[in-house]
């Protein structure tokens, strides 16, 4: 009796299956779909960003900053998509476009300096006083704003 062929894109299972190992099959189920539509859909942002976020968890940080490049040209205005910009620009060992995507994040009203502060993506850029004078910036327009209505 032969044994059954494997399926190669089966799941991990059983107790010899690390959490870890079920974890990145799920990630790379989840990438291989959101590359279909994204075949389908090139200009569709909701995949091109989750695509950056799921890169970017897999170590993929080249083809996370080809996504966040691609979010900014589809979504000029948008603070979250320069935030994820300069995240893959630190990644990527380039904290002088980092700091800049983050200003113009700020400037387009990105404004969570606690976030900004705890963020392992930025962490590259925690010792230069570029980064510094962001947060205070940041946390000094909130100290000038109306607490929020709820």
């Amino acid at each position: 009796m032969t044994r059954p062929r494997e399926n190669p894109d089966a799941a991990p299972e059983g107790p010899a299956a690390s959490k870890k190992a079920r974890e990145d099959h799920a990630r790379n189920v989840e990438v291989a779909f959101l590359e279909g539509v994204r075949a389908r859909l090139p200009h569709f942002p909701a995949a091109i960003e989750s695509l950056g976020c799921l890169y970017t968890e897999m170590g993929r940080f080249q083809d996370g900053l080809r996504a966040d490049r691609e979010m900014v040209k589809l979504e000029p205005l948008s603070p979250i998509a320069w935030y994820n910009l300069a995240c893959s620009l630190a990644l990527t060992e380039q904290p002088a476009l980092a700091l800049e995507a983050l200003e113009k994040s700020v400037a387009l009203g990105y404004a969570d300096a606690d976030w900004m502060e705890a963020d392992a993506d930025l962490v590259s850029l925690r010792d230069r006083p570029e980064f510094e004078r962001i947060l205070i910036k940041i946390r000094s327009a909130q100290a000038i704003l109306p607490p929020p209505l709820f």
